[in-house]
């Protein structure tokens, strides 16, 4: 059993929200727990002998609303104090990030080693103070313990976008100074051109499909290299053996002609509650059946848009298993399924498999779920012949696998992933411009994700801009990314993914967020660190103007 001490003003705490808790393996998985709270812990009681760490919901003070983790924690009799762990936590990663991202001879009087240091002083402080008889904790060391945390978490993020920009400026210098008939040293200042993609990432935004309108086409046309185009299989196939491609057909048929984007699609096989067609339900315990029905779709959807579409997004959530009792077996059939049909229906194409929720809390709470790192590692070593990983790097919503993290955790993800030797396409990027009302899950009234959290401040059009600007940054500057795309051009509502996460309203104004991401894309289609543009004003809730403004 491992228990955390939590405190509040006047002692041990009495209540303690319990959102977005897991418990994480030392392979980095989340493992199926119960987290409660009993007067003043929080109580995993789960029998085994290995270290684990806890992953949960916190209020960090300054840096906002997080899901924030402990290092791996061994069991034993005596309790932890929670803010001391979180806060040791993430003064390793920072340790750990300095070197991983060869900053580590950055000067005393960088701002991040100045908030390293002195996070580091309180958490020394909180580690040896207070009353320690019989393994107790206090007020007082909860107290430097938060503060350490909320300090340390600064410096992190400041950490995270000063790798940005200098990631940024070599990847232009990269473009700059490497051609195919170079002879000189494939090294610059020791990034490897030979391993490394030559050009920038390319920029794009998600358009769904019950849109279309000139203003929106223009605003894609400036600020965008191409677009994305849902493919969702309800809108698609509502009706079993009925299929209408009308609405997609009309971005498509733009960008092409019109607008000379590329096109990106899909997730053809989409195992989200917003994607699957209700009449598929009757088949989801009969694995023949659903096999063939996927074959059939990935069929009629590929082929009406191989001569369009250059790059495909094949399957997306299948090993989160929240509507299909797949097995793992089961998961890799049909991801190469996917990717064999749509290799052979259309060669030139990209395919790349999404990972839903690469954050993978989904493996405490979703019964038969796989860890999404492990199950990008089994598409690979299986030998499934995909061209890249892509990952939805959504927050701000109160659903599993949404809440939202700090910016030195989304550069971090980003990392890990890129770790398994692929090209990355970062298929959803975004936050909402609004609190999203969170969902009760049916079963027992369990209220775990009805919070997303926020960064830094509620979200509001000025956070969701300033969040647009650094983890852009942040996103484009890894060698490994090959794309990043904005969630969603505008807000619809039409089953709306997350709602407020668009740039432009539902009734068709432009949010602070569309004016910032004329400012990102303009730096960086010139080449410019975005992280250099002028802090975003937060006002509370600027007013959005017209899209035709």
């Amino acid at each position: 059993m491992i228990r955390f001490a939590v405190f509040d003003d006047a002692g041990p705490a009495r209540e303690w929200p319990l959102r977005h808790a897991h418990l994480i393996c030392k392979e980095g998985y989340a493992v199926p727990a119960t987290v409660c709270f009993e007067e003043g812990m929080i109580v995993c009681p789960r029998k085994t002998t290995d270290a684990v760490a806890i992953a949960l919901q916190v209020d960090a003070g300054a840096p906002g609303l997080l899901t924030l983790q402990t290092c791996l924690l061994p069991p034993r009799d005596e309790p932890y104090l929670l803010n001391l762990e979180l806060a040791r936590h993430r003064i390793m990663m920072i340790l750990n990030k300095l070197e991983a991202w060869g900053l580590t001879d950055l000067p005393t009087t960088d701002p991040v080693m100045q908030g390293f240091d002195e996070a580091r002083d309180l958490f020394t402080q909180s580690l040896i103070s207070g009353s320690r008889e019989g393994g107790g904790f206090d007020v007082e060391q909860a107290r430097l313990a938060h503060r350490a945390l909320e300090l340390a978490i600064e410096a992190s993020e400041k950490l995270a976008l000063e790798a940005a920009e200098r990631d940024l400026n070599r990847r232009f210098t990269v473009v700059g100074t490497a051609s195919p008939e170079s002879d000189d040293d494939d090294t610059l200042d020791g990034v490897d051109l030979m391993e490394q993609p030559p050009l920038p990432a390319a920029l794009g935004c998600t358009v769904h499909v019950d849109q279309f309108s000139e203003p929106l086409q223009a605003i894609v046309a400036r600020h965008f290299e191409f677009i994305h185009c849902p493919m969702r299989w309800r809108d698609i196939e509502r009706e079993e053996g009925k299929y209408r491609f009308n609405l997609s057909d009309r971005w498509i048929e733009w960008a092409i002609r019109v607008g000379k984007k590329r096109v990106a699609a899909g997730p053809i096989l989409d195992f989200s509650a917003r994607s699957i067609p209700k009449w598929l339900y009757i088949w989801q315990h009969d694995y023949d059946s659903f096999r063939e029905f996927a074959y059939e779709h990935v069929k009629r959807v590929v082929t009406r848009y191989r001569k369009t579409v250059s790059r495909w997004t094949i399957v997306s959530g299948v090993n989160i298993n929240q509507h299909f009792g797949f097995s793992l077996e089961q998961m890799l059939d049909l991801t190469r399924l996917a990717a064999l049909l749509t290799k052979k229906l259309h060669p030139g194409a990209e395919v790349v498999v999404e990972i839903d929720q690469p954050f993978g809390e989904h493996g405490t709470h979703q019964r038969g779920a796989v860890p999404a790192m492990f199950y990008a590692e089994m598409v690979r070593e299986t030998g499934i012949n995909i061209d890249g990983i892509a990952l939805r790097l959504q927050m701000g919503q109160g659903e599993m696998g949404r809440s939202t993290r700090d910016m030195a955790q989304l550069s971090d993800i980003i990392d890990q992933y890129a770790g398994l030797g692929l090209p990355l396409h970062i298929t959803a990027i975004g936050a909402p411009h609004s609190p999203v009302p969170g969902r009760r899950r049916e079963d027992e009234g369990d209220e775990s994700f009805v919070d997303g959290g926020f960064w830094h401040r509620p979200w509001n059009q000025a956070v969701q801009a300033r969040w647009m600007t650094e983890a852009m940054s942040i996103a484009l500057s890894k060698f490994p990314v090959a794309s990043v795309c904005w969630q969603a051009l505008f807000d619809t509502t039409a089953n709306p993914e997350m709602p407020h996460g668009g740039l432009i309203t539902a009734d068709g104004r432009a949010k602070a967020s569309l004016r910032r991401l004329a400012d990102v894309s303009g730096a960086y289609f010139s080449q410019r660190s975005p992280t250099t543009l002028p802090p975003v004003e937060d006002t509370g809730a600027p007013a959005a103007t017209p899209v035709t403004e």
